[in-house]
């Protein structure tokens, strides 16, 4: 009997599968597609079944022992409603003794087609006239399968043909489509050496001179206005999102300038003094400009009585820690220290309320407006040009002069700044430490102050009397800062080669070299170094912090507990505001004070931002 013989159409409800199909893994991959493709064109190849013994009281039946992923296609089919039950599937019947050799044979022989063949068949068809939907449809993908399988075929055939061989991969043909230019194709490839052929090195040079639709300054234009001025975009079907690449780079930057003076025009006309126009704008840039100082407005009547009632206490308070100190007791201390801090934070919690701009600031005051990384316009207000007077941050009170008021609160209470400029001479001292020249000067400086300038060794940060001050006290997370850490090493290291008597230190001095004897004499100047104050009045410590080109940022990082617990709520948000932008500060405003001290750690830890105590020229 021949095959044609054989082959009968039985409905596609007598047929199930059989248990001698070999095929055990895979079956149920690629079922929708191949269920879209017989919906479209049929059953393109026939079943091979044999018929099972007639079970009693019900019809004979077939088992498919080749083509079980048909067979699964069209119950798929079946489920949907797209057949019937009654659809005729043609099947060759073969002999149950033959069944399960006739699965292995078809599915040991069976070589999937290679991917170049697929997509130069879409090619085929599409130029015969055939839409991409239509070849979809008949294949049983989308559109994009389509479009992208049609987008390698265009890829330039000498490099279809090395894919064939096997000497590339389809990711670098994918990289290869993000052009049609078959001479630049070659070119690059030619071009790159042969250990840095990969797909990225290949878009890369494709792409040179261009910038990616999702870059910043691309998105701050905006794709639609792009293309509406006439510019080209080269699209990247590959890409995990539609991506594309802007091919006139010179007509993106003419239209982000223009936007951007249409912006800065209309900050013009509210009033500002001057508004500068950059393409970026990075934390190094701002900092150069001032902001418009806070001021204190004169309080009302109700806040100067609980101010007057605060202060009052607080004056109490402090005569009762210098009794407590002279005691030793530790344990009051830490109670008054407590209470201390509750008091700084009430009267820091009013005068918050009562900052307001300097208005003499605020009348020349501009700003900068430049393109944020999101893509969105960044407008930085109330700044004042590098370089301007009066551009400090302590706060004063309307109408007065620093040297009227000097004691006028600052942003930070007092006991945050000794704190703080605790970090900054424990940092300071490891720095001087580690320059002999600028030790030297320092003592030299607080030697001849008295005598030849008829001033105290109080306007030196070196106390000469070698007097080392307990920087501890000033806050529990001192002693376990870097500096410290940096400096008990230091003085491990004199202390492993210093003669153990203290009588031969002398000669073992006047028997060093020089330069030895410089780095023990830097070192002793280091550790008298004291620059822990109650203000934010800059002092002779900010010359000395160039001298030695001392960076907090290597010393002190802002955390919950450094920094942002012991601020109010309003400062925490500035402080987001100047760090990073006003847009990361609205979410925040919401949160409750533990929360938001936490959320401007994470935000604000990445970046360069330090509070004004701590910044120096250097830095």
């Amino acid at each position: 009997m021949s095959t044609q013989q054989s082959i009968r159409h039985l409905p596609l409800k007598q047929l199930s599968l059989s248990p001698l199909n070999v095929r055990k893994i895979g079956a149920e991959s690629g079922i929708e597609e191949l269920a879209a493709l017989i919906r479209a064109q049929g059953v393109l190849q026939n079943l091979m079944v044999y018929k099972e013994d007639k079970p009693r009281g019900k019809s004979a039946g077939y088992k498919v022992v080749a083509g079980g992923r048909r067979w699964r296609a069209l119950k798929q089919l079946a489920k949907n409603g797209d057949i019937h039950a009654d659809y005729l599937v043609p099947c060759q019947i073969v002999g149950y003794e033959r069944a399960e050799e006739i699965s292995l044979a078809e599915n040991s022989g069976r070589e999937a087609m290679h991917p170049a063949d697929q997509f130069e068949a879409f090619r085929k068809l599409t130029e015969s006239g055939q839409s991409v939907e239509d070849v979809a449809a008949r294949f049983g993908v989308s559109p994009l399968v389509v479009q992208r399988r049609l987008k390698l075929a265009n890829v330039c055939p000498q490099l279809i043909a090395l894919y064939r061989d096997g000497d590339l991969t389809l990711e670098h043909l994918m990289a290869f489509a993000v052009t049609e230019d078959h001479a630049r194709q070659q070119q690059v490839w030619a071009s790159l050496d042969r250990y840095n052929r990969s797909p990225g090195a290949i878009r890369r040079a494709l792409t040179e001179g261009e910038t990616s639709i999702r870059d910043a300054v691309a998105r701050f234009v905006g794709v639609k206005v792009y293309e509406k001025a006439g510019g080209h975009i080269r699209r990247d079907l590959f890409a995990e999102q539609d991506d594309g690449f802007i091919v006139d780079a010179e007509l993106l930057t003419r239209l982000a300038t223009e936007k951007l003076d249409k912006q800065a025009a209309a900050l013009k006309a509210e009033g500002l003094a001057w508004v500068e126009v950059m393409r970026h704008l990075d934390y190094s840039e701002l900092a150069a400009y001032g902001r418009v100082r806070q001021v204190l407005r004169e309080p009302t009547k109700k806040e100067q009585t609980r101010l007057t009632g605060l202060e009052r206490r607080r004056t109490a308070l402090e005569a009762q820690v210098t009794e407590a100190e002279r005691a030793g007791d530790e344990e009051r201390l830490s109670r008054l220290g407590a209470r201390a801090g509750a008091l700084d934070s009430a009267i820091e919690q009013i005068n918050e309320g009562r900052r307001v701009p300097d208005p003499a600031q605020q009348a020349r005051a501009g700003a900068v407006i430049a393109i944020g990384q999101d893509g969105k316009l960044r407008v930085e207000r109330d700044l004042l040009r590098p370089g301007e007077t009066g551009t400090g941050s302590a706060d004063k009170r309307v109408g007065t002069s620093d040297e009227d008021e000097p004691g006028a609160p600052a942003l930070h209470s007092a006991a945050l700044v000794r704190r703080l400029t605790a970090h900054r001479t424990a940092a300071l001292q490891i720095m001087l430490a580690r320059s002999a020249d600028a030790a030297l000067a320092a003592l030299t400086h607080s030697l001849a102050l008295p005598i030849f300038y008829g001033q105290g060794a109080g306007q030196s940060a070196v106390q000469v009397q070698t007097q080392i001050p307990a920087l501890r006290e000033h806050g529990a997370d001192i002693g376990s800062c870097r500096a410290i850490g940096a400096l008990e090493a230091r003085r491990g290291e004199f202390a492993s080669v210093l003669p153990k008597d203290a009588e031969m230190l002398l000669d073992w001095l006047l028997a060093r070299p020089q330069a030895e004897v410089l780095s023990v004499l830097a070192f002793c100047v280091a550790v008298s170094v004291n620059t822990v104050q109650s203000d934010e009045r800059p002092g002779t410590f900010d010359r000395l912090a160039r001298a030695v080109g001392l960076d907090m940022r290597a010393w002190w990082t802002p955390t919950v507990e450094a920094y942002f617990g012991s601020i109010p709520k309003a400062r925490i948000l500035a402080v987001v505001t100047e760090a990073i932008s006003e847009k990361a500060a609205v979410p925040l405003a919401k949160l409750k004070k533990a929360d938001l001290a936490k959320a401007a750690e994470d935000c604000v830890t990445v970046t360069t931002w330090l509070p004004e105590p701590l910044r120096t020229v250097a830095a």
